[in-house]
């Protein structure tokens, strides 16, 4: 989980892309200081997946089902507009910041670059970036990422973000407005939850965990995989995720981000179907805040947790009822219309579920 120190060199490998992207981005920030010109422009700039997008199952149906003729004929922009879905606490927290902003004279623009089911390896892509990152660690001896192509959302289904950032990844992107000289006044990091949601899926085979000699089966295979000694990732699926977060902030500072980062804990939305797992996601949070306590992300870096109200039932004494309550009103779980049309609910939160996410991401700026 170090900072990639010497990152900078790398960034000659950059391409074309990503020097349009810088073009347009410095374009739109000095369109906007013209116009102002008693303001300062800045930006918060949130990295994640469905969570930060603002996903929710019931809309993307809905859409499906209203846009029928432009879903057809593969319009995808017509199809899911991006606008239809949640402002999610990116949007929320983005508001109340640019308030902020406002009163101190400044202007801010939100670029939400989150990306429905992707990965920490696709947040930061294996672009030019990536295979940069990935080359120095390999000279230092340090292990791989697992980097992936970025939001298949996008990238393969081709349907539309929040903030339109072509091929590139979200760190690529963000990466390109600090090369553009745009001031970043605030970085949210939300990432995480489709690794687990991968390796659970992988679990849920009975051949792998054969192949892996989990007698056990699934609940065996699930707790080998997170801790040190798991397959899939060297270091197991927790430092997994927790190098990537803490590459991508040092991939930031290397590119001269010196503001504050806030982290989005994890919440447990399948508690109820997977009984045992509030303890893993339990624990990942604790991995998580440890690691931002001993400076391993450097300094300005601060922690958002949110499973005690998620899960206000977790623990060894788990109270069912009180964890049901709480995941029916902040998580689409219970929702009618997503089980009378999928089968089962949706993980994602609820309108309420999202601004308890941006109240939590508020509070951990206020530390920083």
């Amino acid at each position: 989980m170090s900072a990639m120190n010497g990152l900078a060199a790398s960034s000659r490998r950059m391409t074309g892309c990503l020097v349009v992207l810088a073009l347009l981005a410095s374009a739109l920030f000095a369109s906007s200081a013209n116009a102002m010109k008693t303001t300062k422009p800045t930006a918060y700039v949130a990295l994640g997946d469905s969570i930060s997008f603002g996903y929710k199952q019931k809309t993307f149906i809905k859409n499906q089902e209203n846009n029928a003729a432009a879903c057809a004929k593969h319009e995808q922009a017509a199809c899911e507009p991006p606008a239809s879905f949640e402002p999610g606490f990116v949007g929320d927290f983005g508001k109340e910041l640019a308030k902020a902003e406002k009163a101190a004279g400044n202007t801010l623009t939100t670029f939400n670059l989150g990306c429905p089911g992707e990965t920490s390896g696709g947040l930061i892509g294996n672009g030019p970036l990536g295979s940069g990152i990935e080359a120095l660690r390999a000279s230092k001896s340090e292990f791989s990422l697992h980097l992936s192509a970025p939001c298949g959302y996008h990238n393969v289904d081709g349907f539309s973000l929040k903030t339109e950032q072509g091929p590139v990844s979200e760190l690529e992107f963000a990466v390109g407005l600090l090369k553009a000289g745009v001031h970043i006044s605030a970085v949210t990091i939300q990432i995480g939850s489709n690794d687990e949601l991968a390796s659970i899926a992988q679990c849920e085979n009975p051949a792998y965990d054969a192949e892996q000699g989990f007698k056990n089966g699934f609940k065996e295979c699930v707790e080998v995989e997170v801790s040190l000694a798991g397959h899939q990732y060297p270091g197991g699926l927790f430092t997994h995720i927790l190098t990537n977060i803490g590459v991508s902030i040092g991939t930031l500072r290397n590119f001269g981000y010196t503001g504050p980062v806030a982290v989005l804990g994890f919440y447990n939305p399948n508690a109820l179907e997977l009984p045992g797992s509030d303890a893993l996601q339990e624990a990942l949070n604790g991995e998580l805040e440890k690691t931002v306590a001993e400076g391993a992300y450097g300094p300005g870096v601060a922690v958002a947790p949110i499973m005690n109200t998620f899960n206000p039932g977790h623990g060894v004494e788990m109270n069912f009822a009180e964890e049901k309550r709480a995941i029916c009103k902040f998580t689409e779980e219970c929702n009618k219309f997503d089980k009378e049309k999928t089968g089962k609910g949706d993980i994602h939160p609820t309108k309420r579920g999202y601004k308890i996410m941006a109240e939590a991401i508020a509070k951990a700026f206020s530390t920083l």
